[in-house]
């Protein structure tokens, strides 16, 4: 078996996936995959998807069991519906009958006479799943259920912040899986919590350049070289950078920040992706997308809508809804959303946009939602 990918699609070639580029981070993985590989069948990835390597072993292992005739295989996906709608639910990929068409083919290496020319086949991704009983003042208790193996074919840049999202789960269920160190801290572990997430929290990886406060609180997390990490800090389930600079008080959760970037004071930052250079301060941030140079000083983002109405989001094929619960804003490159600024769920601030609240820019807040952005309810 051999996996070769198409040229990466020119809007994610200065895009991340976990801090690395992702036209490194692919080749990477295609590279140890190929290592790995059964012969067999030549694989094809298509331009638009996103993978990692246990998304990559999720196909491998569906073709070692496949015992039908077919000379050529395309592939779709079947998740939970939970995941469905918390990740792929405004993807035009997805099918009326709950199915994300992936851009894949699968073609056998040697030619023999089989009576079927195609054939699909359905592949399910390993998922986490977990209750959560939310505040009635907020919403309904719900389940959260994340796939941990990265198959997502790209129809938007929000695309990436879910991907991303995805890939913490994935990385670090590959990582415990290396690290004996871990389980034993998890079996001695005396909090009132299931083994899985005591081992999880027991795992962390600092470069040994990183300055982390006594104080700070690391769990499940892997700092980046040069990070400085300030007094009462947490990081738990996120994945830093090198030099990322997090001041007093900085909380971070489920979330990927990008080099040279900093977290003010007292920050909070829940599963969002910083890349390169982003600054914020006070918050919090939730379910946001930061672009490279991008900044958001003490504004409010919205990510929630009491309506319980679908967000509306920006795509390159209009304006979709996203059946998911919460969702934040997207600041693309160099843009900036000024102190005292409320935006709306879903939101797009275009690159290099300022928005602020003052009177001289209303007519710019409105020209985000004439662009077409803009994620407006």
């Amino acid at each position: 078996m051999m996996f070769a990918q198409e040229a990466l699609h020119k809007a994610l070639q200065s895009r991340y996936l976990l801090n690395e580029p992702l036209p490194q981070h692919q080749k990477s993985i295609l590279k140890k995959s190929n290592q790995k590989a059964a012969p067999g069948w030549k694989v094809s990835l298509g331009e638009r998807l996103l993978f990692d390597f246990s998304g990559l072993q999720v196909i491998q292992n569906a073709l070692n069991v496949y015992q039908g005739s077919a000379q050529q295989l395309t592939f779709r996906l079947k998740l939970s519906k939970e995941a469905l709608r918390d990740y792929y639910s405004h993807n035009n990929y997805l099918d009326d009958e709950g199915f994300i068409d992936l851009p894949i083919t699968a073609e056998r290496e040697s030619e023999q006479d089989l009576t079927i020319a195609s054939e699909a086949v359905t592949l399910t991704l390993p998922e986490i799943r977990t209750p959560i009983n939310y505040p009635l003042s907020l919403t309904a208790a719900d389940f959260n259920s994340t796939p941990v193996a990265l198959l997502m074919p790209y129809s938007c840049e929000h695309d990436c912040l879910f991907a991303n999202q995805i890939a913490i789960f994935s990385h670090l269920n590959q990582a415990l899986r290396r690290s004996p160190q871990s389980w034993l801290k998890g079996l001695l572990s005396r909090r009132k919590t299931p083994l899985k997430q005591r081992i999880s929290i027991g795992w962390k990886q600092v470069h040994p350049t990183a300055n982390i406060h006594p104080t700070a609180v690391i769990e499940g997390a892997q700092i980046g070289k040069n990070c400085r990490i300030g007094a009462h800090c947490v990081v738990r389930y996120s994945v830093l950078g090198n030099d990322v600079q997090l001041h007093d008080g900085a909380k971070v959760e489920y979330s990927v920040i990008g080099d040279n970037s900093w977290l003010m004071h007292d920050l909070v930052l829940y599963r969002s992706l910083l890349e390169q250079h982003v600054f914020l301060i006070h918050g919090p941030y939730q379910f946001s997308y930061f672009q490279n140079e991008s900044a958001a000083f003490a504004s409010i983002m919205m990510d929630y809508r009491p309506d319980n109405k679908p967000i509306r989001i920006n795509t390159p094929q209009g304006i979709r809804e996203y059946q998911g619960r919460f969702l934040g804003a997207l600041l693309e490159e160099r843009a900036k959303v000024y102190g005292g600024t409320l935006t709306a769920p879903g939101i797009t601030i275009p690159g290099g946009k300022e928005l602020t609240t003052s009177i001289k820019n209303i007519t710019t807040a409105k020209d985000l939602l004439q662009e077409g952005s803009k994620g407006a309810p």
